[in-house]
């Protein structure tokens, strides 16, 4: 079902670069099976222990707008950090240690969405813990990684065991 589907988006595609030209289907015929190969190979799962995880669909809604919520806020800021005379950065790395989000695409969404939140970006996953650069290390800065993390996991509507704190996060020796 992969590959109809591929090759039906990957021709579509091809038809939309060129403008519908028939005789273009001479190349196509080439490089969409190629496309397709490449698509196959680069999604194959790297990790028997990967499981594929779904999305719930009621909880979208709800992380759509911490998602916005978290963009705003983080856009506002950096903008007070740049207009501020003394903008108090003391910037760090710590070891984020992850309580609930195992690996595959909630652990990407992870990493992509910690990098909207205020003077923070994500820089290396490990298997249980993310390096995170952040501008200041405070309490507040900790506590919107860790809610990020339990969004993630209510989207993917994934089991949180005994709530733990952030405690467990580590400064990273310079």
């Amino acid at each position: 079902m992969f590959y109809f589907i591929s090759s039906l988006l990957l021709s579509g595609f091809w038809f939309l670069l060129t403008d519908g030209d028939f005789a273009s289907l001479l190349v196509g015929v080439v490089f969409i099976p190629m496309s397709i190969f490449v698509s196959a190979k680069l999604s194959e799962k790297t990790d028997s222990a990967n499981r594929t995880f779904y999305i719930n669909i009621a909880k979208v809604p709800k992380f759509i707008w911490f998602f916005i919520y978290q963009s705003i806020k983080g856009g506002t800021d950096t903008a007070v950090r740049v207009f501020s005379v003394d903008m108090k950065l003391q910037p760090e790395f710590i070891h984020y240690s992850i309580k609930h989000l195992p690996a595959g695409s909630p652990m990407n969404l992870f990493m992509n969405v910690v990098s909207l939140l205020p003077g923070s970006v994500s820089v290396i996953r490990e298997p249980t813990r993310v390096l995170v650069h952040v501008l200041t290390v405070t309490s507040s800065s900790l506590e919107d990684i860790y809610q990020c993390e339990l969004a993630i996991c209510e989207l993917y509507h994934l089991d949180i065991s005994p709530q733990e704190n952030y405690s467990s996060t580590k400064i990273a020796s310079k």
